[in-house]
């Protein structure tokens, strides 16, 4: 793979100071340092484009007018506008940007020549549980924490990478080139030896489909779930339907412990504002409010309906998990909050589990219940009637679901735990769909959390659209004989190949052991004897990330010496 990218992905990257959250101004720790970026776009004359650093050197958001500008006539150009009415901001690629006037002028003061006239308290706009999105590009809604000064928005350059297939190279602290003949392009192992991931509690992506692990970092360390312990009693929720104990229609009685929690600092306004001790809520209305706004007081609801307390339910989950080898696992909760035992002196307690074994439990979910699952996690909203009138349960992750195009499947924090996330997108893969999850663990925050179980997808598709490029490659085979040998030729459609591997067998239903790896078209079998017949069979092959991906076989060719 392609390797430039990376130094822009590390730097830009890696310190993360915003929230995903409401709109509001600047944090207090958010000191942004004007910069005039010198930017140069498909090797063309350099033009400036302003930028701040946000609190830290290379933590760098552009202006999207003055980039705009500068992409104009490439490959890459998009038209850009406000509309103030709607308060979003909308991006039409492939056609020319307008413009208004003060693109490519630089700040007249920078950070570096004034500290204190070079920082601008400049608003900042991110996406929320009631407003994930914020911007349109070519009709369809996407989300992205920006910086709002007048008409004009700073995007960081790893969103815009994201979001545009951008290809930049960071060639200097204030210099940045765009090649717009290139994608948008990750190297995973570079990132990992960089540490863009090690300081995680855990991180892994793979396909839930087949367990093809693609990445993983920390993935084997015991850590805090949070609120993904919500997939783990969801699990058990749907067993119990699938069992007939419980329907979606069954009526749960809302209890004093679920009132308690309710009332509680940890309840969410859905329940606080509309339970009563006894009122009747729908076991289809509790899912949603558990799964989307992420609920505690139902799944306790949940978990009285299915076992008649929340402690037998808890002693089923840790005896599910052991049974499905989530060796990992340990509940002590069905919600994920911080759990006192009940001693004069307590031990504050969180469940636990692995990267891995979050994996684990997500494709299995995905791979027994995904048309169930889904049906609750892919929405970004949904009516709770037997809650009240008007109530709805909002995702924690409907940004995702718009950029990513995520069909779930759960969020959480404590301060113990950090920001958690698990991703679950549906990717095309050898002409099939198949899920590929990301698991997030202990990112510092929401946007980080956001940010790289982004990047762990757009790996993911990145890998596979490579690997399905080689099994598209068509190799056709022949064989000759000369005075040295056989020689072995062949043909191949596309270049999405490091070399050749050549198998021979010396019976026609033999077994074929390799005999060459080479880069060149044909290879002369030297070893063979006079009026014996000999079967060949050719395959190409390519290293992409430490994984070996083999195009299809050759036809069988025979060949007598």
């Amino acid at each position: 793979m392609k390797k430039k990218l990376v130094s822009v992905i590390l730097i830009l990257s890696v310190a993360m100071t915003l929230c995903f959250g409401a709109a509001g101004t600047v944090y207090a720790g958010d000191q942004m340092q004007r910069v005039n970026l010198s930017v140069s776009v498909d090797g063309k004359e350099p033009v400036t484009v302003k930028a701040y650093n946000a609190s830290y050197a290379y933590n760098m958001y552009v202006s999207v007018r003055d980039l705009c500008s500068a992409l104009n006539g490439s490959e890459k150009q998009m038209d850009f506008q406000y509309d103030a009415e709607q308060g979003k901001y909308f991006f039409t690629t492939g056609k020319s940007y307008e413009a208004v006037g003060g693109e490519n002028n630089g700040f007249d003061v920078t950070y570096s020549q004034n500290p204190k006239e070079g920082q601008d308290d400049i608003s900042l706009s991110t996406p929320s549980m009631s407003a994930p999105t914020n911007m349109e590009i070519d009709g369809k809604p996407f989300g992205y924490s920006v910086y709002k000064a007048e008409d004009d928005i700073y995007m960081k350059i790893l969103d815009l990478g994201f979001a545009f297939d951008l290809q930049t190279v960071l060639t200097g602290k204030h210099a940045l080139s765009i090649d717009t003949n290139k994608a948008f392009d990750i190297a995973i192992d570079q990132l990992d030896q960089n540490g863009y991931f090690r300081f995680l509690h855990g991180a892994i992506v793979g396909n839930a489909d087949t367990g093809e692990i693609l990445y993983a970092c920390n993935e084997n360390v015991q850590t805090q779930l949070a609120s993904t312990t919500k997939l783990m009693t969801y699990l058990l929720v749907q067993e119990a339907i699938d069992q007939g104990k419980i329907s979606l229609d069954t009526k749960v009685k809302i209890s004093e412990t679920v009132m308690e929690e309710a009332n509680s600092e940890d309840s969410t306004g859905i329940c606080r504002n509309n339970f009563t001790l006894g009122k009747e809520v729908s076991v289809q209305d509790l899912l949603a409010g558990f799964l989307l706004p992420s609920a505690n007081e139902c799944g306790t609801a949940l978990a009285e309906a299915v076992s008649g307390s929340e402690a037998k339910f808890v002693r089923q989950m840790n005896q599910r998990a052991k049974a499905l080898g989530l060796t990992t696992a340990v509940f002590y909760n069905v919600h994920g909050l911080p759990n006192y035992d009940a001693n004069a002196v307590t031990a504050k307690r969180q469940n636990s589990m692995s990267a891995k074994d979050m994996f684990r439990l997500s494709s299995y979910l995905l791979q027994h219940y995904q048309k169930e699952l889904t049906a609750f996690t892919a929405k970004t909203e949904i009516a709770l009637p037997t809650f009240g009138e008007d109530v709805t349960a909002v995702s924690t992750y409907g940004t995702l679901i718009y950029n990513l195009g995520a069909i779930g499947l759960k969020t959480g924090t404590t301060n113990r735990s950090g920001a958690n996330m698990i991703t679950a997108v549906p990717v095309k893969i050898g002409g099939k769909t198949q899920n590929v999850v990301a698991v997030i663990l202990g990112a510092e925050n929401t946007a980080e959390r956001y940010e790289k179980s982004t990047m762990l997808i757009a790996y993911a598709k990145q890998y596979y659209a490579e690997k399905d490029a080689v099994k598209a490659v068509k190799i056709k085979a022949s064989a000759k004989t000369g005075k040295n040998g056989i020689t072995i030729s062949w043909k191949k459609t596309g270049n999405a190949v490091d070399g050749y591997q050549v198998y021979r067998a010396t019976k026609k239903n033999g077994t074929y052991k390799k005999i060459v790896t080479t880069k060149k078209l044909s290879v002369v079998n030297k070893r063979t004897d006079q009026g014996k017949t000999y079967y060949y069979k050719v395959r190409g092959y390519k290293k992409i990330d430490g994984h070996t991906v083999y195009t299809p076989w050759s036809e069988k060719v025979a060949q007598k010496r």
